[in-house]
């Protein structure tokens, strides 16, 4: 019976060496470690004491060390747990849509640009909306110009912010999201190598995730690269052909102070009602409305405006044979091209041609010419956003088969299409009911 009474004191000294907190097992193991290795306390000590300091030495130590790693290994526990308990969201980044590039601005700083995509995985029981990103890695010195992280809608092609348009991810479910910055510096790297960039995203509890991208570089044109000069209007023989090139130029210049950083289509914007947009518009929208958002309810009280557009569509109504009206149309079409240095004003080039009957054919040149996801002159998606505009708010304007060549024009685009099919069903559908 010995042994069971031996084996139930080993285990009451054990239940108490366990609760014992790490603080005085070290307190004890430095102060048996005085006794025995201090030389003028260890030479005043019985002899016969000795080995039982050495052995309680030994014992508080191994103790102490092991205390001390329960205690590490139950913080760690506990912050991981805590951690988990934050990571309200995944976000996978899609490589191939991860794009670095700089570019030189009128005033003759650089900007870099930033953009990802990734996939936005829901982790939680709620809804979570992104509300911030932020560039941790690298260190680009200089003003954060923009920053913007969207999310698209579950149902649908429309990307939009979780406070504006209530672009949320609903529980357990996961969408493509993307995320722009722009930053008037540059980084210390060469514009076509990869960049490696850590980011911060940030959901509406201020939970924030870092997520490493590899973002592909894109070079800067060479000098034999860059586009050769506007032509000279003084150098062009035809008359017709010199007025069409004038009007496009001066719009290259107002684009130029009101362009797509600033939400602008150079000279060309709506006026609805008594205030003019700096553009065609944004698409926002009132959750859980039963109206019809996609498509403004007073047509007539917008007006699509531009004096530059004036200018042609006026000039074209002047002319008066039909061979002076095909070299106007030829004038225009011929610089539906992305070589000849109009690509970021040809939103005003198709919308003169619509306005004078041509709209398929321009429609057809943008689609064979312009290059899709190209992000510095915005060509066709410039285009793309004002016939977004137009179909938002001057969809009287639009006979049957011009929604239908619109439809067939963008049914395969890889380019974003704004909400530009939501709004073809709505006007159909405004039209059907009367």
């Amino acid at each position: 019976m010995t042994p069971v009474a031996d084996v139930g004191t080993f285990n009451k000294f054990v239940e108490v060496i366990k609760d014992l907190p790490a603080w005085l097992l070290t307190a004890l193991a430095v102060a048996a470690n005085v006794l025995v290795f201090v030389p003028f306390i260890t030479e005043r000590l019985p002899a016969a004491y000795k080995p039982w300091f050495v052995v309680a030495a030994v014992v508080f130590t191994i103790l102490a060390v092991f205390k001390w790693f329960n205690v590490a290994v139950a913080t760690l526990h506990a912050w991981r747990e805590s951690w988990k308990a934050k990571k309200t969201f995944h976000l996978p980044p899609i490589t191939q849509h991860c794009m670095w590039s700089v570019a030189k601005q009128a005033d003759d700083s650089m900007v870099t640009q930033i953009s990802a995509d990734f996939v936005v995985k829901n982790q939680t029981t709620a809804p979570v909306g992104l509300v911030g990103v932020r560039l941790i890695k690298p260190t680009i010195k200089g003003e954060v110009l923009h920053d913007s992280i969207l999310v698209r809608e579950a149902r649908g092609q429309m990307y939009g912010t979780a406070y504006a348009s209530d672009h949320r991810v609903p529980a357990g479910a996961a969408l493509p999201a993307r995320m722009t910055m722009m930053i008037r510096g540059v980084p210390k790297l060469a514009t076509d190598k990869p960049l490696e960039v850590t980011l911060g995203i940030r959901d509406e509890d201020g939970n924030e995730q870092h997520v490493k991208v590899i973002c592909k570089g894109v070079a800067l044109p060479k000098a034999a690269e860059k586009p050769a000069a506007l032509e000279a209007p003084y150098a062009i023989a035809d008359p017709i052909v010199k007025e069409v090139v004038s009007v496009l130029q001066s719009e290259l210049s107002r684009y130029d102070k009101c362009g797509r950083q600033a939400g602008g289509l150079g000279s060309v914007h709506i006026v609805y009602g008594d205030r003019a947009m700096i553009g065609m518009g944004t698409d926002v929208w009132t959750m859980n409305s039963a109206a019809n958002q996609e498509i403004a309810p007073d047509p007539a009280n917008a007006k699509l405006a531009s004096d530059n557009l004036v200018a042609l569509v006026g000039y074209y109504g002047r002319l008066t044979s039909d061979d002076n009206r095909a070299r106007f149309v030829a004038a225009l079409m011929d610089r539906i091209d992305p070589d000849k240095g109009y690509l970021r004003v040809t939103y005003l080039i198709v919308c003169t041609l619509w306005q004078v009957g041509k709209l398929r054919d321009a429609l057809d040149q943008v689609k064979a010419k312009l290059p899709q996801g190209e992000i510095k002159e915005f060509g066709m998606s410039n285009t793309l956003m004002m016939l977004n505009g137009l179909l938002r708010y001057r969809y009287p304007d639009f006979t049957p088969e011009m929604l239908d060549e619109i439809e067939r024009f963008i049914y395969d685009l890889t380019e974003h299409r704004f909400q530009i099919p939501q709004k073809i069903a709505a006007i159909r559908a405004r039209r059907l009911a009367g």
